[in-house]
């Protein structure tokens, strides 16, 4: 006589978590990112609408600018024009303009988004070169005290949770600092090794003193990152005292090539003791402007193909997760113009902000929600 297995509640979720794949049940918690700039910095843009698509996309972290020069930059409250002084929160002496960034946190927070703060560009009175916001400060101190200033407004006792009871506490507790600081563009110094490592061991201390449970991710390494973070080894970096993730932008024409970079570095952060150590890809694409961005071919396609590229490439670092201790996977961007530029990245969103101001799904984003859903 065969007997009925009688399937109960208890008996089905069991048999869900074993039928589920191994990489899904390996995945860190706000392993699904995405860089949230461009078209979403502009006033015009409804972010809480945005960030509500993201969430119910699958997204479950966004990668946030958190732009130093945009915030403060007077050194004093005697330096703003009167009609501009409300919007101001002197903070250590410094005025603040913490409006905006309220706004996106705020957003961030209602929709359930995990907020990787990346900040970086130097006011003119702070910077090394007054005409160059990628210029490192004169004084890293004065870096080190903007992070301060950015924990105490939405750390885990942050003034701006207080001040909006109405609003469930998601507080900031992970921090970028800089980026690409091996391209003369965005860190502009002639040799970037000693001056990056000096910035980031005093914007460690910082943000331990101030949160010692937040997260320090160093600035993202684009192209040959494994032989410039074995530059930044060489100059003094270690993971106790200056970072507790690695951050890579692995560009490459091949999801799996991608793969390989982050063995790579994988294999410089072993070597030099820092096993414990994560890695986060902060940026990576493969936008769809083929025929409109002057950029390498192999890496800009069509928007199938960075449809599919988006499948692949999370597929593959899903598998790789464990044995690379991957942790966040930030797709670069969620959305892009689309149109008029001979920069690939302009190509690059899972959505198109139209010149009507209207946000466009491309074939991208179907891809990410599948694979978020499937794996994430």
């Amino acid at each position: 006589m065969r007997r009925i297995l009688a399937i109960t509640p208890a008996l089905l979720a069991c048999l869900l978590v074993l039928a589920a794949p191994a990489a899904a049940r390996s995945l860190p918690a706000g392993f699904f990112g995405v860089m949230a700039n461009g078209p979403l910095e502009s006033p015009l843009v409804d972010v809480n609408a945005e960030y509500a698509v993201m969430h119910a996309s699958g997204v479950q972290s966004i990668r946030m600018p958190a732009l130093w020069n945009q915030m403060q930059p007077f050194r004093t409250l005697d330096e703003v024009p009167e009609a501009d002084r409300a919007r101001y929160t002197v903070v250590d002496g410094i005025p603040t303009d913490f409006s905006a960034m309220d706004t996106r946190v705020g957003a961030a927070a209602r929709n359930h988004l995990d907020v990787l703060a990346l900040v970086l560009e130097t006011p003119s009175w702070a910077a090394t070169d007054s005409s160059n916001a990628f210029s490192p400060p004169r004084d890293d101190a004065d870096y080190a005290r903007f992070l301060r200033a950015l924990i105490d407004r939405y750390g885990p006792s942050g003034t701006y949770w207080a001040t909006n009871p109405g609003i469930v506490r998601r507080p900031l507790r992970q921090w970028q600092i800089w980026n690409e600081p091996s391209l003369p563009r965005y860190f502009a110094v002639r040799s970037f090794a000693k001056p990056y490592v000096r910035l980031l061991g005093d914007a460690y201390s910082a943000v331990k003193a101030a949160d010692p449970g937040a997260t320090v991710v160093t600035a993202g390494l684009p192209n040959f990152s494994w032989k410039d973070l074995e530059t930044l080894y060489r100059a003094g970096l270690r993971a106790k005292g200056h970072f507790d993730a690695v951050a890579v932008h692995p560009f490459t024409g091949r999801p799996s090539d991608s793969v390989r970079i982050l063995r790579y570095v994988r294999a410089v952060m072993d070597r030099h003791g820092d096993t414990r150590a994560g890695i986060w890809v902060t940026e990576v694409s493969w936008p769809s402007g083929r025929g409109k961005a002057q950029s390498n071919q192999r890496w800009v396609t069509t928007p199938a193909g960075e449809a599919t590229k988006v499948r692949q490439v999370y597929e593959a670092y899903a598998s790789a997760a464990t044995s690379l201790r991957l942790q966040r996977a930030f797709w670069y961007s969620w959305a892009t113009t689309d149109r008029n530029s001979p920069n690939a990245f302009d190509y690059a969103g899972l959505r198109t902000y139209t010149a009507s101001g209207r946000f466009v799904d491309k074939p991208a984003l179907a891809a990410y929600r599948a694979v978020a859903r499937r794996l994430g």
